[in-house]
């Protein structure tokens, strides 16, 4: 009947082991270099919007209306890519805290479960030698 019990403890907590293994893990690295590339595609729309607007005011002094045109619509073009650029490195830095949250939360959940196992053993071994809890024997 004892064996039974232990056995049936050792193997609940190796299941819960193996259980616990098997959970999908994201990788928090790729978030963050997805907010490092927003980061810069920010960067480089920030760039282009300034060329643009130079080239928009020497359209402008050259009197050519139809390239002046163009370049406005390059530009407007230029600063909605860059909002939506902006957008998405916010979403990418949540996502990548968020990630770094969970990776703490898994690593004290893991260590709970490391010191539990640890009592878990401990106590089988006292109820093995036949000792009762205050050191007593049975």
């Amino acid at each position: 009947m004892m064996r039974r019990t232990i056995l049936s403890a050792i193997l609940f907590v190796m299941a819960s082991l193996v259980a616990f293994g098997q959970t999908a893990q994201t990788d928090p690295s790729q978030d963050h270099k997805d907010a490092r590339q927003d980061k810069q595609a920010v960067r480089n729309d920030l760039k282009q919007m300034k060329e643009e607007r130079v080239d928009l005011r020497q359209d402008v002094k050259a009197g050519d209306k139809a390239a002046a045109a163009k370049d406005q619509k390059e530009l407007r073009k230029a600063a909605r890519d860059m909002h939506n650029d902006k957008r998405e490195a916010l979403k990418d830095r949540k996502d990548a805290r968020a990630d770094r949250e969970a990776k703490a939360d898994r690593e004290a959940r893991v260590d709970r479960r490391q010191r539990e196992a640890k009592a878990d053993r401990l106590q089988m071994r006292a109820a093995r030698t036949g000792m009762a809890p205050h050191g007593g024997r049975r």
